[in-house]
């Protein structure tokens, strides 16, 4: 099989954090497989995209970076966001490119492995908006609870919420009480968190920045064996018969910040 070739987009505007995905994504790591985390544009604010203002703020600046993704020639990217932002954007504009995202990826792997799960989140905040998603994706019977652990990004970003005791605690009284058989971590900056936690409770844990990236991994295998692509039919018809979509998009590489190679 042919190298194949994936991007891990980061949104959030955090330099320390990205050598930090490049460790963490270590254990994806192949000779035929290269992997690439990719930040977007320097002087970006936020630290965090709690907010649906901030996720407004960033989605030009995001899709434009997918599309410079598939012109470079990458099989596979990874929106790393656990609300999926602009996943159903991103995907309309890729012709082969196959784009994966945490949420959707998280679920889709405890799925295989448990009829019920739990999701951890930050804040009560989140709730509503990852709800969403679990409405379009049509998971949500599937998911038991959604307990938070008052926590921002900024705090898992800055190492501040790093004691394992909290989320156990939560991950306990979601098996207990409310009939999870699986644990996924609603945030992607929970690195480290799924392995310490598996290790202390009786179930998967599953990291959603893994499994976005697993995924991508899979697929992009699986376009080079079967042909398997983005599709470009009915509500995923791309603008590009527009004759002013080129223009909109002649600027996607002003988007990318930071290359880093895993």
């Amino acid at each position: 099989m042919a190298n194949i070739k994936l991007c891990y987009i980061d949104p959030v505007s955090s330099p320390d954090f990205l050598p930090e995905l490049v460790q963490h994504f270590q254990c994806l790591k192949e000779t035929q497989c290269q992997i690439d985390v990719v930040s977007l544009r320097a002087g970006l604010p936020w630290d965090n995209l709690e907010y649906h203002s901030y996720e407004a703020l960033v989605s030009a600046d995001l899709v434009k970076a997918i599309h410079w993704a598939e012109k470079a020639g990458y099989d596979a990217a990874v929106i790393g966001c656990f609300y999926d932002l602009c996943l159903h954007e991103a995907r309309e504009i890729c012709e082969q490119m196959i784009v994966t995202a945490p949420c959707q990826s998280a679920l889709q792997t405890a799925s295989l492995l448990a009829n019920r799960a739990s999701i951890i989140i930050g804040r009560s905040k989140w709730r509503q908006r990852i709800s969403e998603n679990l409405h379009r994706y049509g998971y949500q019977n599937f998911i038991a609870s959604l307990p938070d652990s008052q926590c921002r990004v900024s705090d898992y970003l800055n190492h501040q919420h790093d004691d394992i005791e909290s989320f156990e605690a939560l991950a306990h009284e979601a098996i207990q009480q409310d009939g999870a058989e699986a644990i996924i971590l609603g945030c992607s900056a929970n690195l480290g968190v799924y392995k310490r936690l598996q290790d202390r409770i009786s179930v998967p844990v599953i990291d959603p920045a893994l499994a976005a990236l697993a995924q991508a991994k899979l697929a992009a295998q699986n376009k080079q064996q079967f042909g398997w692509h983005s599709s470009s039919a009915g509500s995923l018809e791309a603008p590009w018969s527009d004759p002013r979509a080129g223009e909109y998009f002649m600027d996607a590489e002003k988007s990318i910040g930071k290359v880093l190679r895993v």
